[in-house]
């Protein structure tokens, strides 16, 4: 018996062992099978956050197959009913992570975001993953477990397909050419209207995100002790006018920039938002330029070569034009800026937060050949505190050359300065930093560089003229929005990227000593009224914040101020008026076949009119292509007042549900600081003011490129 069981106990250890030699080697098989998919992942996961953060040749394209192919598997792996684990999980912390590790190396800004984004960005999934290990290993929720992995696989395939087919394939909207009324139209220029010994100079000078009251001349509107000392672009003033109530365009920059140029709302161009780099957009397969999501929400990439600007007039008409800086309106064919007036450009495409900055020297000689240079790398300019410096020279050579040419000249100063981020060598300090020192140093830093150009132009004796190239030149200083993160508003409300006051009420002064701008009669003898506007957090009395706070009856030299509303588009009709771009009874000479939006400040700069002139009867407040807010003249008990209207606009705090989307009605002459809306109080003047805005929206919907 005892050796019979023996012998059975001996066959069940055989038997057992087996099975446990086969188990075991399925269970080795599943291990293999398990690693295969923690690497795989991992490595899918790791690659297409270097590719999107790097974005070099057509990696990115490879990233977002891989990403749907890790995406496929994962589904297949669930259908099959195997345990996933946390292996999908797995790869995206390790995703994640590679994304915190990129942002210590290159900075927490690199893209514009804040530090705090990128630890939620590893937090997110580090906490979702937890959740999933402790339903799998202490509530053994297999549904829970399938159905996250589910999803996140769902997401990581979802957003690739996404980027391939709507990024990468984006559709061009149809536009209605307007290249025949274009070309007829610079023809005629160029046949009636060539520059003489009486057309100016011109030097427009555009700063980039800068504050209504960011410069000591409009500093508290007028205070002598300003924070930052700008006295170089004050002296602009010193002869000349300053207008306190004028607008950009656009609260941000590639559509404003167009306004300027075009004299037009840059809807009508298609152009609605920031213009990114676009060569990836268009050749995924290029070698420069990494992918950028934000271009999915611009029409086109860049301004339209059948759009016409006051620069390709001014170069038919026979000025040679330059321009020096920031572009932002395209970086390939049409719309590049020598396909857009200028003979020469120096600088870059983008503005100085894109990847890759490098700057570019491109030039059109006398027989219409191209030439195009890399002159600063991106890795030159990782550190920019040196370009203020640089840009500056640049724009002093041109100048130069243009008068040894003996060449009226068209010098277009875009800086990049103060747009974030900013840097600065003044007196060896503030590299780099962010800190509101550092917003200071920069813009005296710019002040400072811009006196060379000053001093030039007045002690130069003009070749063509009488006095010195500056008593010949029109000069024009402005920004083309309001500030981004630093910057002051004069107590307005709002910042860039909002249609409030503060973000696109901008300064400008200009000068033309020998053109007697603002000398006529009608302001000559005026005293102009200082409004300071000291912090007032109480909205309670905001209607009564104007009447507070006038002080301070103040002059600064023999400057003139108009208090008119007006946009940066008409600085189009403007510029072309001082050049002697007219018709016979005194007019601007314009295309024929498109709406120009813009309006002719010649009589108001030369002080023929009122101050308070109306420019136009309605200014129209638009971002992303959407017309959000009409300001509009309505009289009211006897008394005619500015009224500003929203329709349904998000407000800058939107903690709470019922303020996110408002239609205000706000009085600018009694309360410019939009604290108190009087739609309820005032509905037929809110409703008349709606009735205008959707007309507007009406307009721009069935004749959007604006021809006549």
């Amino acid at each position: 018996m005892d050796e019979n069981n023996n012998v059975i106990l001996e066959e069940n250890v055989s038997v057992e062992s087996e099975t446990e030699q086969a188990e075991s080697k399925i269970l080795h098989v599943d291990k293999s099978k398990h690693i295969f998919d923690i690497v795989y992942l991992a490595f899918c996961s790791a690659f297409t956050l270097i590719m999107w953060c790097t974005g070099y040749n057509f990696l990115p394209l490879i990233s977002d197959i891989l990403g749907i192919v890790a995406g496929v598997l994962v589904f297949a792996r669930l259908l099959s009913k195997k345990n996933v684990g946390l292996y999908l999980w797995i790869s995206y912390i390790v995703c994640m992570c590679g994304l915190f590790v990129y942002f210590l190396i290159w900075g927490a800004e690199s893209f514009g975001k804040n530090l705090w984004y990128n630890f939620v960005l590893v937090l997110f999934p580090v906490l979702l993953a937890t959740f999933v290990y402790l339903a799998d290993k202490v509530l053994k929720k297999q549904l829970a477990l399938r159905i996250t992995c589910a999803v996140c696989a769902f997401l990581m395939a979802g957003t690739a397909i996404i980027n391939v087919f709507f990024y990468n394939l984006r559709l061009r909207p149809t536009c209605e050419s307007l290249q025949e009324g274009h070309d007829e139209y610079l023809k005629n220029v160029a046949a009636k209207y060539q520059t003489n010994s009486n057309s100016p100079n011109v030097l427009v000078i555009l700063m980039d995100d800068m504050g209504y009251s960011d410069i000591s001349a409009y500093s508290y509107l007028g205070s002598k002790k300003a924070t930052i000392n700008t006295p170089n672009i004050d002296s602009i003033a010193d002869n000349g006018i300053m207008m306190d109530n004028f607008y950009s365009a656009s609260p941000v920059c590639s559509p404003s920039r167009f306004s300027i140029l075009t004299g037009r709302y840059s809807s009508r161009g298609y152009l609605d938002n920031v213009v990114f780099p676009s060569d990836i957009m268009s050749n995924p397969w290029s070698p420069t330029h990494f992918l950028n999501p934000y271009q999915f929400l611009c029409n086109v990439d860049g301004i339209l070569g059948d759009e016409i600007t006051f620069a390709e007039v001014l170069q038919a008409a026979g000025y040679n034009t330059g321009c020096i800086g920031k572009w932002n309106l395209g970086d390939y064919g049409q719309y590049l800026p020598t396909n857009q007036g200028f003979d020469y450009f120096y600088g870059s495409y983008y503005v100085n937060d894109m990847t890759p900055y490098n700057w570019v020297e491109d030039k059109v000689d006398e027989n219409g050949n191209f030439t195009s240079k890399e002159v600063r790398t991106h890795k030159e300019n990782l550190d920019q505190s040196d370009s203020t410096r640089l840009l500056t020279a640049q724009m002093l050579n041109f100048i130069e050359a243009s008068v040894e040419k003996n060449e009226k000249f068209l010098a277009y100063y875009t800086t990049p300065w103060p747009h974030f981020p900013v840097f600065s060598n003044n007196d060896g300090n503030g590299k780099g930093d962010i800190s509101d020192d550092t917003y200071i140093d920069c813009l005296e830093e710019f002040d400072k560089y811009l006196g060379d150009v000053l001093n030039y132009l007045k002690n130069t004796p003009d070749p063509n003229g009488s006095g010195s190239l500056y008593d010949n030149t029109l000069v024009v200083f402005t920004s083309d929005n309001g500030p981004g993160r630093e910057g002051v508003t004069g107590d307005m409300r709002g910042r860039k990227n909002t249609t409030f006051e503060g973000g696109m009420k901008v300064p400008i002064i200009a000068s033309y000593p020998n053109g007697n701008l603002g000398q006529g009669s009608a302001i000559a003898s005026q005293t102009y009224e200082y409004f300071q506007w000291t912090n007032n957090n109480d909205r309670t009395d905001a209607g009564n914040v104007a009447n507070k706070k006038k002080s301070d009856v103040a002059t600064v030299g023999t400057t003139k101020h108009i208090d008119a509303s007006s946009m940066n588009f008409d600085l189009f009709n403007t510029i072309l008026r001082y050049c002697n771009i007219t018709n016979d009874d005194g007019s601007v000479y314009l295309p024929t076949d498109r709406i120009i939006d813009g309006k002719d400040l010649y009589d108001l700069w030369q002080a023929n009119v009122p101050t308070d002139h109306r420019v136009h009867d309605k200014i129209f407040y638009l971002k992303k292509g959407k017309c959000q807010a009409i300001q509009m003249a309505v009289e009211l008990d006897g008394k005619t007042y500015d009224f500003k209207y929203f329709d349904k606009v998000r407000t800058e705090n939107s903690a709470f549900i019922d303020q996110m989307y408002k239609n205000y009605l706000f009085n600018l002459d009694t309360d410019p600081a939009e604290g108190y809306s009087l739609s309820k109080d005032l509905p037929d003047v809110a409703a008349l003011l709606n009735k205008e805005l959707l007309a507007f929206r009406n307009e721009m919907k069935t004749n959007r490129r604006g021809k006549l």
